[in-house]
């Protein structure tokens, strides 16, 4: 197959280098604390519909697609690391005021539009779907397919799964992508990756 070096050792860095060795390349991760940036301090929610808002289609679809794709995924990664990894399924996002219930209505109206599941909630259901939640509730935006793993457990599970595959791990910084000996080189640096592909629009 060939070489392939992956810049990073977050929740995408790892990912892909499981299953690119587990393919069959010879994989290298560079990160000098694989794990410790933002996949450590991540909430872990798989929830890009309620976060979906008009005018972000393109965002929306994609984030749909990750979602379907996530059940298969973590279900090999149990497999394959015994690691229990998804702590829920459904999310529900509630209202204090006014304006949050506003904005609930119009995520619900648009997603529902593109063709996803979404239901908006009474004080009622809400009470009865969660009663340790407070009476101050106005509204609840409950999306039953979107599900949330244990960060942690997740990139612990995907650290274990790459050292089985026999990806490769380098301590080192790196400070230019011409300078790795691979035939593929990704980049999945998070907020650094900006410093090794200047103008890449990270934010």
């Amino acid at each position: 197959m060939g070489t392939v070096a992956v810049v990073g050792g977050g929740v995408i860095g790892l990912s892909i280098a499981w299953r690119a060795a587990s393919a069959g390349w010879d994989v290298t991760v560079h990160d000098p604390t694989p794990g410790a940036g933002a996949s450590w301090v991540a909430g872990g929610m798989l929830a890009p519909l309620s976060e979906g808002w008009p005018g972000e289609e393109h965002v929306l679809e994609l984030g749909a697609a990750s979602l379907a794709r996530w059940p298969e995924f973590g279900d090999r990664l149990q497999r394959a690391t015994g690691c229990d990894l998804f702590t829920s399924d459904g999310s529900l996002t509630v209202a204090l005021d006014a304006a949050d219930a506003a904005d609930l209505r119009t995520v619900a109206e648009w997603v529902q539009a593109q063709g996803h599941e979404m239901r908006v909630l009474t004080r009622a259901e809400i009470r009865e779907l969660e009663p340790s939640l407070g009476p101050r509730i106005r509204l609840g935006l409950l999306a039953p397919t979107e599900l949330a793993v244990d960060n942690r457990i997740l990139v612990d599970a995907l650290h274990r799964a790459c050292v089985e595959a026999g990806v490769r791990f380098v301590a080192t910084a790196v400070d230019s992508l011409d300078a790795l000996p691979a035939d593929r080189v990704v980049l999945a640096a998070g907020s650094a990756s900006a410093r090794l592909w200047p103008g890449l629009p990270v934010r």
